[in-house]
């Protein structure tokens, strides 16, 4: 197995400090996705004749929204910007990335995505399942092959508030992670027709990973005015939680014990909010079925090791757990797992790969343990 690296950006300061570190550090990288991010949309459903001017004003309608939500993660997106000299509006759209999915078919949700999409699996284990009584929490993250060339890791270290492990792209304030209050979040993409401008998915991972609490990360996720739909899994060293949402509703999913989720909706008020057809496959509900009944199977046992096993499963290959393209298929249009997390929120680590699993190694970064709060 290789063993293919990323940058890894040591961030701190205010929210701009922190953005325009992470804009000129990544300048090239940034530039690059920004110039050839809307190829994508156009190769995946080129009879929508998206121009990039139309997902620009896309993105920027929720510029409004986020600057309510947080004015720190708006600065964080313009010292982005400043960092690697280029538009603001840029950013923003690179930012939108995955809410951009609801705009493919216009007023239909994701109606008419391409056939060839699939789609990341979480898996999260509570204490009582994980090996000596430890939760962990991860994920296979799919997306076109074109995606990796911009994977970054961040360690993020703010004036205030925990430090933060992130993986995302070039330009992006976050994808998932964990920070040092035992805070952990991973995401499933899910497609409700009642996508709207609002809050973007990095600002809501980012608002968890910033938490000092459980709870208020879940709040983070079930009360955020959000602009589309994502299944969200949070661990603690306590209690998880798993939380379907669309962009105007939620639905916390009842955890007995170790809970898996692909790209569909399972709970049953969310279930029939999901847009018709958007899944023109079954492959979602295998890679479910596959996970579960490899965490039910494993109670107990469940660490970084056995869950790699799991990242590995060619069940329905190509579209798998570790997912890989139909051969042959450009970068643009291949999906496939570009990277894959396991954390353990105890113990602040996150062990990850870059690309698919079955070949690449999984490598460990760690956070400090936080200090805690001085008296006065």
């Amino acid at each position: 197995m290789t063993t293919p690296h990323i940058p890894l950006l040591e961030l701190s300061g205010t929210p701009y400090e922190i953005g325009h570190a992470h804009g000129s550090c990544l300048k090239t990288e940034i530039r690059a996705f920004a110039e050839t991010i809307t190829n994508v949309h156009h190769v995946n459903n080129p009879w929508l004749n998206i121009k990039h001017e139309e997902l620009s004003t896309f993105s920027m309608l929720n510029i409004g929204h986020l600057e309510r939500f947080s004015p720190d993660f708006v600065q964080e997106m313009q010292g982005i910007a400043d960092g690697a000299d280029i538009d603001f509006e840029a950013v923003v759209l690179l930012n939108s990335f995955l809410e951009l999915e609801d705009l493919r078919a216009p007023a239909l949700g994701g109606a008419l995505l391409a056939n060839r999409l699939w789609g990341c699996t979480t898996f999260n284990i509570p204490g009582k399942d994980g090996r000596e009584g430890r939760p962990v929490l991860g994920q296979t993250y799919d997306m076109e092959r074109y995606y990796r060339d911009f994977l970054c890791l961040l360690r993020i270290k703010p004036n205030s508030g925990p430090e933060m492990l992130i993986v995302t792209l070039a330009g992006i304030i976050g994808l998932a992670g964990q920070n040092n209050a035992g805070i952990c979040a991973v995401i499933n993409k899910i497609v409700a027709p009642d996508a709207r401008p609002g809050v973007i998915y990095p600002f809501i991972m980012r608002s968890i990973l910033g938490s000092e609490r459980i709870g208020d990360a879940l709040g983070k996720v079930i009360f955020s005015p959000r602009a589309s739909g994502l299944n969200y899994q949070l661990a603690s060293p306590k209690v998880a939680f798993c939380v379907e949402t669309s962009a105007s509703r939620y639905e916390i999913l009842q955890m007995d014990g170790s809970l898996a989720h692909t790209n569909h909706y399972v709970g049953t008020t969310m279930r029939q909010f999901e847009t018709p057809n958007w899944l023109s496959h079954g492959g979602s509900m295998v890679r479910k079925q596959v996970a579960d009944e490899f965490l039910h199977s494993n109670r107990g046992k469940l660490d970084s090791e056995f869950l790699q096993q799991l990242s590995r499963d060619h069940t329905n290959f190509p579209r798998c757990i570790c997912a890989h393209g139909f051969k042959d298929d450009p970068a643009e249009v291949a999906f496939e797992t570009i990277f894959a997390l396991i954390m353990d929120p105890i113990e602040h680590h996150m062990d990850l790969c870059i690309g698919n699993p079955c070949q690449n190694q999984y490598v460990r970064h760690s956070l400090p343990a936080k200090q805690p709060d001085s008296k006065n």
